[in-house]
């Protein structure tokens, strides 16, 4: 299974693909809580549009074969971001995501609140596998492939995981719990993880 870097003209898809996996996510659904499937799914895959553009420029997206498999990542530069960037994040969540502005803007600044500032660090913000390819396979080539980043770039990654299943499948990967569970006012809660790089050469 090959995994490579998502072009811009692909991003459109990557958002569905984001959109549809994550309809039935047992956190973000209490930050996106339209009844109606339709519209929920449009106002997810804008939310995600905005993160997707913002990897594309502070990090990278890679995609799996056959687009079955997506995983949004960013470099530590994401943590310098400026006083007006976050603005403008925040105008664009505000603009994109209509009445779940509020719950989707409080699940980020949670995440945020959270979030280590040192040392410097990637960051996994979303992983998605189509559910018709699920099992494993798909998610080790997206890990393998990131894993190879990291290191090379001899850094260390954090993420947080919506379900504790994933967060004890990600253990293969060289990943281990970055301590308690995240607990944000009005969500589920979620799990850290954080995974040292390999020394290679």
């Amino acid at each position: 299974m090959k995994c490579r870097h998502a072009k811009t003209s692909e991003l459109e898809k990557v958002c569905e693909l984001l959109a549809s996996e994550f309809y039935h996510d047992p956190v973000l659904k209490f930050a996106f809580t339209d009844e109606n499937m339709s519209r929920r799914l449009g106002t997810m895959k804008k939310f995600f549009r905005i993160y997707v553009d913002l990897a594309q420029q502070n990090g990278g997206i890679l995609l799996a074969e056959d687009d079955v498999g997506v995983l949004v990542y960013f470099h530590p530069q994401l943590m310098e971001m400026t006083k007006e960037e976050n603005e403008r994040i925040d105008s664009l969540l505000k603009q994109e995501c209509g009445v779940d502005y509020t719950t989707a803007s409080a699940f980020m600044s949670g995440l945020d609140q959270y979030h280590p500032r040192t040392p410097p660090h990637f960051y996994i913000f979303l992983v998605a596998v189509s559910r018709a390819n699920r099992g494993g396979r798909i998610v080790k080539a997206l890990f393998s492939k990131l894993n190879v980043i990291l290191d090379k770039a001899k850094l260390p990654c954090y993420a947080e995981c919506t379900a504790f299943s994933t967060r004890t499948l990600v253990r293969r990967f060289g990943y281990r719990d970055a301590g308690k569970p995240l607990q944000i006012e009005g969500f589920p809660e979620l799990f850290p993880i954080w995974r040292e790089p390999n020394s290679i050469g």
